[in-house]
């Protein structure tokens, strides 16, 4: 652990790695508006501790820190934006700037993920962004920081006396899973991508492409985290499924799950709920009575017995339920959901349950 200047530490990178399943967040740093706390600069800025792995000695993984680091490169382009061609001097700085803080030769030294990245050499190579683009965090800081060096008529000098003021208290993890430091210090964001926090698990379990043709049995993201969310409901007994530990709740489940059978073995089990899953999804039945069944209930509004049909329908895949029963389960549910129209709480679908149950084991 060291504490270093922000700005130094960018000139000392020569890359910076992101990771795929990292965001670029709206809780950006403006730089600027700390220079109102402190006009004479004389008091040091402690940002905190930044999480990085060192590839070697110029090259670094960013774990935690990325809005810190991408928030001071935009605050830099501003500076040499506002600066350009007003004078031959300034137009020296501007280069030496680029090279030393946002550029490695013809690359940025900062790598984001894909979508970030298409916006962010687009800001520094002076590409024309679309209208969506100067909706992202990325343009509208950037836009801020133009907009606040011109009207209040900042000095570049001033700003690096302020940049140099700027500490972070930098951590390395060479030992530490980059991932699950990751998700642990991202717990609460509910915008972080978690199924790419998956994919990068199944990566090192190496069973990736079984998870590719898993996701291919649905035509959206939004499908996948539905089915998962009903998938795990029922494997443990959940109430409710909080999507912010979808990544944690995921690798408990194989890893207990390894303890009983072999990984292909167990994704195979998954994909099969997962065609299975698509099926109440889409109301996709050979047999007829099922079908049925299913509009019904999803003219009721029944998506939320989805888990629970879910359960019952692996049930009579592996012939541990009769097509009698599962239609008298069904019909059952239906007319829960016609008086839940009705009457609205009327009864908890979690006291339906208990009663069915009880109906199967009689059966």
């Amino acid at each position: 652990m060291e504490t270093v200047n922000l700005l130094e530490f960018l000139n000392k990178a020569k890359d910076l790695y992101t990771l795929d399943y990292a965001v670029c967040g709206d809780e950006l740093v403006n730089f600027l508006d700390l220079m109102t706390e402190d006009e004479a600069f004389t008091r040091r800025i402690d940002l905190g501790i930044m999480y990085l792995h060192q590839r070697n000695l110029e090259q670094f993984t960013i774990i935690d820190g990325l809005n810190r680091i991408l928030s001071l490169s935009l605050l830099l382009h501003a500076v040499c934006e506002c600066y350009k061609k007003t004078s031959a001097k300034n137009d020296k700085a501007i280069h030496t700037i680029r090279a030393k803080y946002l550029l490695d030769g013809s690359k940025t030294k900062l790598r984001l993920p894909e979508e970030d990245q298409v916006i962010f050499e687009k800001i520094l190579f002076g590409e024309k962004l679309s209208g969506k683009e100067k909706k992202s965090p990325l343009f509208i800081l950037l836009h801020n920081f133009w907009t606040q060096i011109k009207e209040e008529k900042l000095q570049a000098a001033n700003i690096f006396q302020m940049l140099n003021k700027i500490m972070v208290c930098i951590v390395d993890t060479e030992n530490v899973s980059k991932r699950d430091l990751f998700y642990n210090l991202n717990k609460n964001n509910t915008k972080i991508n978690q199924l790419l926090l998956i994919e990068d698990y199944l990566k090192s379990l190496g069973i990736i492409q079984e998870w590719e043709e898993l996701k291919k049995i649905y035509n959206s993201e939004k499908d996948i985290i539905q089915f998962f969310k009903d998938f795990f409901i029922t494997k443990f007994n959940f109430k409710e499924f909080d999507i912010t530990r979808f990544y944690e709740i995921f690798v408990n489940y194989i890893e207990t799950m390894l303890q009983y059978m072999p990984e292909d073995a167990l994704i195979k089990k998954m994909k099969a709920s997962a065609k299975l899953y698509n099926d109440i999804l889409n109301v996709s039945f050979a047999n007829e009575k099922f079908r049925q069944a299913l509009i019904q209930i999803k003219m009721h509004k029944g998506e939320d017995t989805y888990a629970y049909i879910l359960n019952i329908y692996e049930d009579y895949i592996e012939n541990n339920l009769t097509e009698t029963t599962f239609l008298e389960i069904l019909s059952t549910i239906d007319e829960y959901l016609k008086n839940r129209l009705k009457t609205p709480n009327d009864v908890a679908f979690n006291d339906l349950i208990k009663y069915l149950n009880a109906f199967i084991t009689c059966k």
